[in-house]
Formats: structure tokens, sequence, C-alpha cells
């Protein structure tokens, strides 16, 4: 393995166990990574809160 992969690998393991203790940093990850899946299908035209509008 090499440092750099080490170094990423440890960090990764730091940050995941940070979240396994703090609930409120867990939640607040959550709540977050959602806002931002409702906010890309608004503009992915996923969305059906919007009407489709054909222009000729």
């Amino acid at each position: 393995m090499s440092k750099r992969r080490g170094i990423i690998m440890t960090a990764i393991g730091a940050g995941v166990t940070y979240l396994m203790r703090n609930k409120q940093a867990r939640d607040k990850l959550f709540s977050t990574g959602s806002g931002m899946m409702k906010n890309s299908n608004s503009f992915n035209g996923t969305s059906k809160t919007r009407p489709r509008v054909e222009v000729k």
C-alpha cells in the first residue's frame, strides 16, 4: 500500500469513527445529503413538481 493511500484510508477511518460516536454530526450530514439530492433532481429534469412547457 502506498503512503498516500494509507493516509487517505486513515482519514476515512477517522471520519467514520467520528460519525459513529457523534449522532448530531451524523444527523447533520444526512440532512445535508438529502437536501443536495432534492436540489439535484430539480436541475436534471426529474422533478415532478413543475409541469413541462412545450415551445412551438
